[in-house]
């Protein structure tokens, strides 16, 4: 690994300093009791919910990031996790609404959520992979493959907390992108009844409903059940878009035993679009190279555009205890996911000088089924005369997609965009029919990871995984097989080193991997080796007043290798492009963050991240994405005005520009978007034991910005200034 230069030495420094500071400054005050988490039975291998904590910060061991039962001061990666009181403090009602508010995070937006294009990126990759109440999960099983998925709009309504981990995800998640993981922890039963029905109405005539009962159903309180569910519908900034979408889950929890716990959960999501699809905005430069007129509410799709989207989850968990140090946790979880969407899209290509442009239209039908299991083993072991950790498991996902697709299709006419108000007949699409597949990727690995404790003050942390991973596709037309690959044997190791520097500081190092499957032939037709992500971290981790509020700050480097590049006019024995393999790009950069109270009746969360990705010859890359950001949201709860809870927060990120050489007469403010930040407002009061009222001021100041898509000159805008208000009633 290279060594870091010494504006990151001087970064985890000033950390070390300004939170060996606040913890100073802590001590002359009086600690804030929090409220009692109501725990149901849990055995080891389940985590605390966050449920009802009253904290911006999980307080609990975790066993998220390697399913070892870890603090955040004890794990040698950086994560983030997003708890319960912060979504409902800040009205995060989706997934995108979240990791839009998580450090380290940069989003690719085609538009509103349903149906639109999303992306999300760490450390300057894609974050691809998932976990569902801990164990492993497919991005099919979540809501969908690639980036037009429904992840982006999945209702928080049913989760506990959100965990983001930031750098190669490999120990657990095998193959994918280094980019990081995404761990959704849903709600579970409460042993005492607990009901809340909840109704929000915003701009753009948005609705929404929630309902939430939960509680024992027999005496003993060994038997126990949750309901959830939540309906949106409303219209949108953009024109003539409108979107509902439904999400229903159930879990019921059994004490088989007093070591023993089963879980059983259903999920069912349900989105329908109208003039929805992954991209709504024109381009913003003409051909030659002069500003288009749009605005942040045009719409360039046919008024006949729609997606809609079909989600249903079975999943079953057991847990038992062995002993005091021994636990052993196996899941299964069955997903089908169904996926429509017809569009006609006139903003794909740039427009003409006349304001003419061509039309694309496009569909695409997808049935999907995903089924997962993970089986793990965790405990305690002595050794030279002290305790140690260990966690061993096996883990693995098949999924068969079935897609019926059409190729891009144009308009026989250009249509005239400065006039565009949708109109245009829905040609006859039978003659472009052009696809239908059967896709099916396979994966199953082995892990192992133990927590070695050779002194008090030292934790060492090794361990690895071995996978396997194969895929085929099939012309379901010709029956003709069209891809066949498979990776044996695969091992992505893991390494982590945390040291106590007090009783509140610990320094880490850690190394973690990930490997991907790619297609890319070399000259005598062999499969070029999977890419290898590896990420190298070094930082300080702080934790303050028995876990309530946890600070770290980290630098870090993450490589990605045998990246596929074309071998110059070589050819593969098919006659098709030959690649060969290179040691190509690395993201270097470092982050600060705090989350929890910072004093009495203060939550904050947030943090700052600076990250650069370049090519093995030095060029930038992902220009797209900013090297700069800051994420900032915090709330009050002043003791002389019981019941209340005010906040704010803001987002600022650095320039983003395409660099796409397309686009080399275009000026650089028509393809990127200057810095920017965007300030949200909230209140709330909690009147008595069952009415709750809140109002939320988002983009406070109306700030116009772009986001950017896919390194053109197509851009979305952000949501204008909008309010919300909200009324909840709970018994």
């Amino acid at each position: 690994m290279h060594a870091f230069n010494r504006r990151h030495a001087v970064a985890i420094a000033t950390a070390a300093l300004l939170t060996s500071h606040v913890g100073l400054s802590w001590a002359q005050t009086t600690v804030t009791t929090l409220p009692e988490v109501a725990v149901t039975a849990d055995t080891p291998a389940t985590d605390a919910p966050t449920e009802s904590s009253d904290s911006y910060t999980q307080e609990q061991p975790a066993s998220t990031v390697t399913k070892l039962p870890l603090t955040q001061r004890e794990t040698p990666q950086s994560y983030t996790v997003i708890t319960r009181q912060r979504i409902d403090d800040q009205a995060l009602d989706t997934l995108g609404d979240v990791l839009e508010q998580t450090p380290g995070i940069s989003v690719d937006s085609g538009g509103p959520l349903v149906g639109s294009y999303i992306g999300y990126f760490s450390r300057g990759y894609q974050i691809t992979n998932y976990q569902i109440d801990g164990a492993i999960s497919h991005a099919n099983a979540v809501g969908g493959s690639g980036g037009w998925t429904s992840i982006s709009s999945l209702d928080t309504a049913i989760y506990d907390s959100i965990t983001v981990l930031r750098g190669a995800s490999g120990l657990l998640s095998g193959s994918g992108d280094p980019g990081g993981s995404i761990s959704l922890v849903r709600k579970r039963p409460t042993r005492e009844f607990q009901g809340a029905l909840q109704q929000s109405l915003s701009r753009w005539q948005q609705a929404r409903t929630v309902a939430d009962f939960g509680g024992s159903l027999n005496q003993a309180g060994s038997l126990r059940a949750r309901v959830v569910g939540a309906y949106d519908q409303g219209k949108s900034w953009v024109d003539r878009y409108e979107a509902d979408k439904h999400t229903v889950y159930g879990v019921l929890e059994a004490d088989l035993s007093h070591d023993t716990l089963l879980r059983l959960a259903a999920e069912h999501n349900r989105e329908d679009g109208k003039n929805a699809a992954a991209f709504t905005a024109f381009e913003t430069a003409f051909t030659d190279g002069t500003a288009t007129p749009f605005g942040r509410s045009d719409n360039a799709l046919t008024d006949w555009s729609r997606y809609e989207s079909d989600r249903t989850s079975l999943a079953a968990t057991l847990e038992h205890r062995f002993n005091d140090d021994w636990q052993a946790r196996a899941s299964v979880n069955h997903s089908r996911y169904d996926n429509s969407q017809l569009f006609g899209y006139a903003g794909v290509r740039q427009p003409s000088p006349d304001g003419t442009a061509d039309l694309m239209i496009r569909f695409g039908d997808t049935e999907q089924t995903v089924d997962t299991v993970d089986a793990s083993l965790s405990g305690t072991y002595a050794l030279w005369g002290r305790s140690h950790d260990l966690m061993a498991g096996v883990n693995g996902s098949d999924s068969k997609a079935d897609s019926l697709g059409s190729a891009t299709s144009w308009a026989a006419t250009r249509v005239d965009v400065l006039g565009w108000d949708g109109s245009y007949a829905l040609p006859d699409l039978s003659a472009v029919r052009t696809s239908d597949t059967r896709t099916e990727i396979k994966q199953w690995g082995a892990y192992l990871a133990t927590r070695l404790r050779p002194r008090d003050d030292l934790a060492i942390i090794v361990g690895g995984r071995l996978s396997e991973w194969e895929t085929t596709r099939r012309n379901l037309q010709t029956g003709a097989i069209t891809d066949d690959r498979k990776e044996s044997t695969v091992f992505t190791p893991y390494a982590g080193v945390v040291f106590d520097l007090n009783d509140q500081l610990s320094a880490y190092a850690s190394y973690s991997t990930i490997f991907n499957p790619q297609s890319y032939e070399d000259v005598n037709g062999n499969v070029l080796d999977p890419e290898e992500g590896k990420n190298y971290e070094l930082g300080l981790k702080g934790e303050w007043w028995g876990g309530r509020l946890n600070t770290s700050a980290a630098v870090f480097e993450v490589r990605k290798d045998n990246l596929a590049i074309a071998d110059g006019s070589n050819l593969t024995p098919d006659g098709g492009q030959a690649y060969t393999a290179a040691d190509q790009t690395k993201g270097r950069g470092w982050e600060l963050e705090a989350s929890g109270e910072i004093a009495r009746g203060v939550q904050l969360q947030g943090g700052y991240t600076r990250v650069v990705t370049r090519a093995s010859d030095g060029t930038r890359l992902n220009t797209v994405r900013p090297k700069h950001q800051l994420k900032l949201f915090g709330t009050w709860a002043p003791s002389g005005a019981p019941g209340l809870r005010v906040g704010g927060g803001m987002t600022w990120q650095s320039e983003i520009y395409s660099s796409n050489a397309s686009y080399a007469n275009v000026d650089r403010s028509l393809i990127g978007q200057k810095s920017y930040a965007v300030v949200n407002l909230m209140a709330a009061y909690q009147l008595d034991d069952h009415w709750h009222f809140s109002l939320h001021l988002d983009n406070v100041f109306d700030k116009s910005y772009r986001t950017m898509v896919l390194g053109s000159a197509r851009h979305t805008y952000g949501a204008p200034r909008h309010v919300s208000a909200s009324v909840k009633y709970q018994f």
